[in-house]
């Protein structure tokens, strides 16, 4: 394979991070806005992780800072879903601050596991990891998991919601889901030396979730409380003018 490019994880990163910004200072929910633009930042994160991995591979802290940010995405997809579909059962609750909560705990196992991940190749756009215990496979049993949840929660929320705007949403996240999960998994089964850059080839591949969901933040924000919200920042950016016929006090 050529040598490693850092060019589309660059641009990728950037396009990722500037959604991030429009999606935090879009009109719209705050429930819809804060969840998703984290999704944006943790898919730039791991772009920009692997740009200076593959700068330097024998810097293993840096090999597991990336698997700490891929480690975020399912839980928060989940959070996302929760404020979308607003399930009246606290399980469901329970249930997606305890992948949270589990997700975090991964993230300390990652950070002081010597083990983890011993070492990175980076070739063409990718980047190959080490991994010389059976760590990953339980690192993988909970990323694809919460994958699995990301989808069925998804389809859950199409089936359930009462507002169309959040049935659209919903479907908008499990469509970007579902294409980069199945376009990793054919990469792996067609190119079976990718299976040790899970990591890189469906970060990669996420830029379809990325456009997925600034599909659904471009629908939030036009919505009609989208709408409302930008006239009322409109009103208030422009202050009242007293009219040059009434003298100040009058």
């Amino acid at each position: 394979m050529p040598e490693y490019s850092p060019a589309l994880s660059i641009v990728t990163a950037a396009l990722e991070l500037l959604a991030a910004g429009w999606a935090l200072r879009a009109h719209g929910r705050r429930d819809v806005r804060i969840p998703v633009a984290l999704m944006f930042v943790f898919l730039a994160g791991y772009q920009l992780i692997e740009v200076f991995v593959c700068r330097d591979p024998t810097n293993v802290f840096l090999a597991r800072a990336a698997f700490v940010d891929v480690v975020w995405l399912p839980p928060l997809g989940l959070l996302f879903l929760l404020r979308l579909g607003r399930p009246r059962r606290r399980i469901w609750t329970w249930l997606v601050y305890g992948t949270l909560g589990l997700a975090g705990v991964i993230s300390v196992w990652v950070v002081v596991d010597p083990t983890f991940v011993t070492g990175t190749v980076c070739q063409a756009v990718i980047a190959f990891y080490t991994h010389p215990t059976n760590g990953i496979e339980l690192y993988g049993m909970f990323y694809h998991a919460g994958l699995w949840a990301m989808m069925v929660g998804g389809i859950r929320v199409i089936l359930k919601a009462d507002d169309p705007r959040d049935r659209a949403h919903a479907a908008d996240f499990v469509m970007g889901t579902v294409g980069f999960v199945v376009l990793a998994l054919t990469t792996e089964v067609v190119f079976p030396g990718t299976r040790n850059a899970t990591p890189s080839v469906m970060c990669h591949y996420a830029i379809m979730l990325a456009l997925f969901l600034a599909r659904l933040m471009w629908r939030e924000s036009r919505s009609r409380e989208g709408r409302a919200a930008a006239a009322q920042a409109r009103a208030t950016a422009t202050p009242d003018r007293l009219s040059p016929d009434v003298p100040p006090g009058s």
